[in-house]
C-alpha cells in the first residue's frame, strides 16, 4: 500500500519525490520557513508528498506474500509502477490534466525510469525539477562508494546468504542516538563529522540546519530495499545507466540480451530543470552534462559553484537550502504558472 500526503492548495499540483532510504518527511522537517513543501503551499501550489514503497509509510505487506518477494524491487519498480500510480491518483483527484514533478537524488532516478519505460506519462507531467540528479555515477567522488564497488560481488552474496532484503529500516531510537552523537556539544561529534564527510563530503555539521537536527535524525533513515542500493552500485561499477542485472540467463528472459539494456532517455519529452552542485560527491556536473546530452528537453541547467561547498544532503537538509534551492525553485514555478505553462502540456 502506498501512502501519499497532501497540503491542499488551489494552484497547480506539484509532486515531491524523496531520495533513497528517506520519506516525504524530508520535505517537511526543516519547518514552515525552510521546507520546500510548506513554501510551495504558501505560494499557492497544491502539494503532494510521495512515499516510495518500503519506507516507513509504505511497508504494509500483502497477505501471503513472502518477505523476499515483498522486498524484490529497486528504483525501477518505483518508477515503473509507484510514480505512475501517484500521478494518476493526483490527476484524478484534482481534475487537472498534468502536474509538476520535483525529485531529489533517487527521486530523480525514478522520474527518468518512469518517463523512459512508461513514455505515455510524459504528457502527464508539465515540468520536472531534478535536484542532484542521479543516472550515471561515472564521476562520483564518494570514497565509500568506491570501497563498496571493490567488494560488490561479496556484498551481494553476503546480502543473499543473510537474507538481508531491507536496509536502513526506520527506528525512532536510532534517531535519538544519532542526535545525541551529532549535536554541537557532544564529545563524539568527531565521529559524526567523519561519517558525514566520508558518506557525503560534508565538511562541517553547521552546513545542516542545526536547530532542526534532532527532528531530521528522528525521521531518517526511513527504510529501503537492498536491491536498490545494489542497483546503484551496479551502475557505478559498469559506468552505465542501466536496468538491473539478473545474470546472463535471467537477463535473456527479461531483456532478450545477456546484459541489461541502458534506459532509453530519448523517450523523455518533459521540460526539465537540472540543479547540480559542483561539490556533490554523488551527482557530479560531468554526469549531469552526459544526462543533458541524452535528453532533448532539458530547459535549464543550473550549477551551484564548488566554492559554496554545497553537498548532496544539503539539497533538502541544508542550512542554506532556502537561498540556494527553495527560492529559485519557487520563483521558477511561479513564472511558469504565470505563463500558463503548468496548465497543460
Amino acid at each position: 500500500m502506498l501512502n501519499t500526503f497532501r497540503i491542499p492548495g488551489e494552484g497547480p499540483p506539484v509532486l515531491l519525490v524523496h531520495g533513497i532510504s528517506d520519506s516525504s518527511d524530508s520535505w517537511l522537517v526543516l519547518g514552515p520557513e525552510c521546507s520546500l513543501a510548506f513554501l510551495l503551499a504558501d505560494a499557492g501550489f497544491d502539494v503532494w508528498l510521495f512515499n516510495a514503497r518500503g519506507n516507513r509509510y509504505c511497508k504494509t505487506n500483502v497477505k501471503g506474500v513472502s518477505k523476499k518477494t515483498f522486498w524484490d524491487f529497486s528504483f525501477e519498480e518505483i518508477g515503473m509502477y509507484d510514480v505512475p500510480a501517484n500521478i494518476d491518483y493526483i490527476l484524478n483527484k484534482t481534475g487537472r490534466p498534468t502536474l509538476t514533478y520535483i525529485g531529489f537524488s533517487q527521486g530523480t532516478t525514478t522520474f527518468l525510469t518512469a518517463c523512459s519505460l512508461r513514455p505515455e506519462y510524459n504528457r502527464k507531467i508539465n515540468y520536472a525539477i531534478l535536484l542532484a540528479p542521479v543516472a550515471w555515477l561515472n564521476n562520483a567522488e564518494n570514497p565509500l562508494l568506491n570501497f563498496y564497488a571493490l567488494n560488490f560481488n561479496n556484498l551481494k552474496e553476503l546480502s543473499r546468504s543473510a537474507k538481508l532484503y531491507e536496509v536502513f529500516a526506520y527506528d525512532r531510537n536510532i534517531g535519538y542516538y544519532v542526535s545525541a552523537v551529532c549535536n554541537n556539544s557532544s564529545r563524539l561529534k568527531v565521529l559524526c563529522n567523519l561519517f558525514l564527510y566520508l558518506s557525503f563530503g560534508l565538511k562541517n555539521l553547521s552546513a545542516l540546519s542545526q536547530d532542526r537536527l534532532p527532528v531530521i535524525t528522528s525521521h531518517i533513515p526511513a527504510g529501503a530495499t537492498a536491491k536498490a542500493f545494489f542497483h546503484f552500485l551496479q551502475m557505478y561499477v559498469n559506468k552505465r545507466f542501466e536496468r538491473y542485472d539478473y545474470g546472463p540467463e535471467l537477463n535473456r528472459i527479461r531483456y532478450s540480451a545477456n546484459k541489461p539494456p541502458e534506459y532509453d532517455l530519448s523517450q523523455i519529452t518533459v521540460p526539465i530543470a537540472l540543479f547540480i552542485s559542483d561539490a556533490d560527491w554523488f551527482s557530479s556536473v560531468k554526469d549531469a552534462i552526459n544526462l543533458r546530452k541524452k535528453i532533448n528537453s532539458i530547459d535549464k541547467f543550473i550549477v551551484i559553484n564548488r566554492t559554496l561547498e554545497f553537498t548532496h544532503l544539503e539539497f533538502v537538509y541544508g542550512s542554506r537550502v532556502n537561498s540556494i534551492i527553495n527560492k529559485p525553485v519557487i520563483e521558477m514555478l511561479t513564472r511558469l504558472k504565470l505563463d500558463h505553462r503548468l496548465d497543460s502540456y
